[in-house]
């Protein structure tokens, strides 16, 4: 589970470098604001 686990975050690692590099975050930006949407809309 742990290898599994270490992989996704090196993946999500990997793709937030090339959204940075090709897009200019663009989309990293994107998703991080969705994110904290999502979070307040619970409350936490």
């Amino acid at each position: 589970m742990l290898k599994g686990f270490a992989i996704a975050v090196l993946l999500l690692l990997g793709a937030s470098q090339f959204d940075q590099y090709c897009y200019a975050g663009r989309y990293t930006d994107a998703a991080l604001s969705m994110l904290r949407q999502i979070r307040h809309s619970f409350r936490i």
